[in-house]
């Protein structure tokens, strides 16, 4: 068996300095991630102004963070094709 080191941390640290799933960086929603483990059972985020792609990365973020069980992204186009 390998050595090596463990330690735990509060899955918000781990995550930040793991830098985003290894892409060096943490994801641009991460800040929507955190208010959506804060919300109340009877509260939801209600964000405009997304791309489709923006709105599927925020998507999947969230499916992985907190399962797909757990997650309702709603999205739609606006009068202005937005």
């Amino acid at each position: 068996m390998s050595d090596f080191q463990m330690e735990v941390k509060e899955t918000g640290e781990a995550e930040r300095e793991l830098g985003g799933g290894g892409r060096g960086r943490t994801s641009q929603y991460e800040p929507v991630a955190q208010e959506w483990s804060e919300l109340g059972e009877d509260e939801a985020i209600l964000i405009s102004d997304l791309e489709q792609s923006d709105i599927q990365n925020l998507r999947n973020l969230l499916y992985r963070r907190f399962g797909k069980e757990n997650v309702i992204v709603r999205s739609a186009e606006q009068e202005d094709e937005t």
